[in-house]
């Protein structure tokens, strides 16, 4: 079964004032973050099997979204044509977020949106059909490991901390931006692929978060069950670099310094 986690949008909702998080010795919350993760593209087999078995300890075990598999790694046939964003803690190295981005290079490679909401289009000039077929992308599979969202909530709806993971700690306030973060790499890397057009399959909390700091997600489908209701949303890449409020503009400024240290090729499963 596909799953992306969590969305709703708004296009007109007006982008929100963030408020500057206090951080130890009075450091930007940004910069708390680029000295505590480290973002990277997971090419190497190791690092792609860290992204897997983070997202079989998120879907498989944790959320029951995908059968259990005795290899303790959870991938999928879409896995051969993308590129995994992996964001590690850099004190204890360990795997904290990933999302991927899977490319499209021709009319037979379909985004999984196309698949399971092929009957639900509400916008057909938006759908990936639309456009140039390697223009269009799609960001899936976001998971947020559980060491960086344990609290009473994430405990109470495990769910919601995929949206928003946060830290009881008041020096790691910052860890509350790591699925958004993910978004922004996802974000920078179809940018510099020159990819135009993103689509994700999301649910209403988190397209709502995004949205308001930026992000303009457009729905383009009639909700589906699908792990929960979840419905499909465009995403004008070069737009959304624009609409992005301040601090949510700086951080896409710390992760794409980070991932210009890497390479964009494509690489097979």
């Amino acid at each position: 079964m596909y799953q992306n986690n969590q969305a709703v949008v708004a296009p007109s909702e007006q982008c929100v004032t963030t408020v500057t998080e206090k951080a130890p010795q009075n450091l930007h919350w940004t910069t708390c973050f680029n000295q505590d993760f480290e973002l990277k593209k997971a090419f190497s087999r190791e690092d792609r099997d860290r992204v897997f078995r983070l997202r079989h300890q998120v879907y498989c075990e944790e959320l029951a979204y995908e059968p259990v598999s005795p290899s303790g790694l959870e991938l999928d046939d879409y896995d051969r044509r993308s590129i995994h964003c992996l964001l590690q803690h850099r004190k204890t190295g360990e795997s904290a977020g990933t999302l991927r981005l899977i490319a499209s290079n021709n009319d037979a490679e379909l985004l999984p949106i196309e698949h399971y909401f092929k009957d639900e289009f509400t916008q057909p000039d938006l759908v990936p059909s639309a456009f140039d077929r390697e223009a269009v992308s799609e960001f899936s599979r976001l998971a947020v490991a559980a060491s960086f969202r344990r609290n009473i909530q994430s405990q109470q709806n495990p769910i919601l901390s995929q949206v928003a993971a946060v830290s009881d700690s008041d020096t790691q306030t910052h860890y509350r931006y790591i699925s958004a973060g993910l978004y922004l790499a996802a974000l920078e890397q179809a940018r510099l692929l020159n990819l135009k057009h993103a689509y994700v399959a999301v649910a209403p909390a988190l397209a709502r978060m995004l949205n308001r700091v930026g992000f303009q997600f457009q729905q383009i489908s009639n909700p589906i069950e699908l792990n929960g209701k979840r419905a499909a949303y465009y995403l004008d890449i070069d737009k959304c670099i624009h609409t992005l409020c301040d601090d949510y503009r700086e951080l896409w400024r710390v992760l794409a310094a980070q991932l210009r240290n890497g390479s964009f090729e494509h690489y097979n499963a």
